[in-house]
């Protein structure tokens, strides 16, 4: 033991070298390296803001077993992540069809568009993980992106139009491939669409193709949304990576529609008690029973939900179209949100859940449709309910996006005198024959009133002084 001179007292003790096996040794080798990794994509996120197009994350996989489907190309393979599988080879010579037409209609060769998708081949593979592409040179993958991004191009073009005769395929054929284009493991690097737009013979009309494409499948296309052209202008300059994160995006843009509540709402909702139940959540049934109706809003920003107070609570909510292609949708951008490297406020994976905590049985989505908030294409309610159930299971949102909403529901709710409001409006002011029955009475009580007065002894006396 040696004591150490600037610290009288103090006494070290020398530790003899720890024999490492050759076990710990590979186990800290990993670790550093993970720590390496960490530093890495924490530098390399501020410089890629768009996530690698990849497969579906295996935790959304294993808690989704029954929407496995959704995620999988129905009749044409885009990209390369399932390219070269038998039950698309059909396909794959549709594609080569639509290629060549695209080629043909805009005065170019094959090789002119070729040779500039290869010449930011090297740029174009970061768009994917090197792991699902390593299969692949450089040729075969520049050539891969040329046929399948021009047979996008041209089917979305003239898909729009209902050109059939010119695309060479079966109406019903076509819709399947519509599907296929948003999802995640099917997407190509938007890049590639803006390099053959650019070097096509009208690249506006290209353009705009996609921008309606885009605009005809959002879950909230009722055909009542307020459109912006300086919005829609914007859109189309925007570097995406793909055309599954674009449809996010129009989701998620537009303005907010918010709307303050009266004096006499705002005191209602001061003396109720958010902290009240807090845990808890209506259904749109149970809702109605307490005064809060539910509003259509004229944006597709599913962000634009919002709740105001007059007499009665109002709930303002994009209007939703329910189809066969709504969750494959909503199940890819779920998806999407779940990529490590896509740095994401979780807004469509929140929205589903919100949505789930007012659907909880037919009766919900009934009152959905009857208010005009839900267009129902799909089946039963009780199938729309179930559904909905069952894709926000197990899925995690932001719990401070709709904070504001939900405090303000729960002060309206536990607050008794809106109970008292509720069903007053509900008994006498719910339709035009309760309300006439309620002016009737008022009418009645009115004239009874009227005759007592003047049936007074007093006022019979005064009635006969000459």
């Amino acid at each position: 033991m040696t004591s150490n001179q600037g610290h009288p007292g103090e006494v070290r003790v020398p530790m003899p070298e720890i024999e490492q096996s050759d076990f710990i040794r590979e186990q800290r080798k990993k670790l550093k390296s993970a720590l390496l990794e960490a530093n890495n994509q924490g530098s390399d996120s501020s410089q890629r803001a768009k996530p690698l197009i990849q497969r579906v994350p295996p935790v959304l996989i294993g808690i989704k077993v029954d929407f496995k489907k959704y995620f999988e190309p129905r009749l044409v393979a885009l990209g390369p992540l399932h390219h070269g599988s038998p039950k698309f080879e059909r396909a794959e010579q549709s594609k080569l069809k639509l290629a060549a037409l695209f080629v043909h209609e805009n005065e170019t060769t094959d090789l002119a568009l070729f040779h500039k998708i290869k010449a930011e081949i090297n740029d174009l593979k970061k768009c994917y993980c090197p792991e699902d592409i390593k299969y692949y040179n450089d040729e075969k993958l520049a050539w891969m992106f040329f046929v399948d991004g021009c047979a996008v191009l041209y089917t979305v073009h003239y898909g729009l139009k209902g050109d059939f005769k010119r695309l060479k395929i079966k109406a019903d054929l076509l819709v399947f491939a519509q599907l296929d284009l948003f999802l995640l493991e099917n997407q190509l690097p938007y890049r590639v669409l803006k390099i053959l737009i650019g070097s096509a013979k009208k690249p506006q009309m290209w353009e705009q193709s996609i921008t309606e494409f885009i605009g005809v499948n959002l879950i909230t296309n009722i055909g009542s949304g307020q459109k912006s052209p300086h919005a829609e202008g914007q859109e189309d300059r925007q570097d995406y990576a793909h055309l599954l994160e674009r449809l996010r995006a129009k989701l998620l843009t537009g303005a907010e529609e918010k709307r303050s509540s009266s004096m006499i709402g705002r005191m209602l909702l001061s003396r109720g008690d958010s902290r009240k139940d807090r845990k808890t959540f209506r259904s749109i049934k149970e809702l109605k029973e307490s005064g809060i109706h539910v509003k259509p809003s004229k944006t597709n920003n599913l962000k634009n939900v919002s709740f105001y107070c007059n007499f009665l609570g109002r709930l303002m909510m994009p209007r939703l179209l329910v189809d066969d292609s709504t969750i494959s949708k909503f199940m890819n951008l779920v998806a999407l949100e779940m990529c490590r490297d896509f740095e994401n406020d979780f807004a469509v994976t929140t929205y589903l859940c919100f949505l789930d905590s007012l659907i909880d049985t037919a009766e919900d989505v009934k009152e959905l449709r009857v208010t005009g908030m839900l267009h129902n294409y799909l089946g039963s309610d009780e199938e729309v309910a179930d559904i909905f159930n069952r894709m926000s299971r197990d899925l995690v949102p932001d719990q401070e996006m709709y904070n504001v909403v939900t405090d303000n529901i729960h002060k309206y709710c536990n607050n008794p005198w809106t109970t008292a409001v509720a069903q007053a409006y509900y008994t006498h002011f719910s339709s035009p024959w309760t309300f006439l029955a309620f002016l009737g009475a008022i009418i009645g009580l009115l004239f009874s009133a009227i005759q007592a007065y003047f049936s007074l002894p007093d006022n019979k006396r005064s009635d006969h002084t000459p």
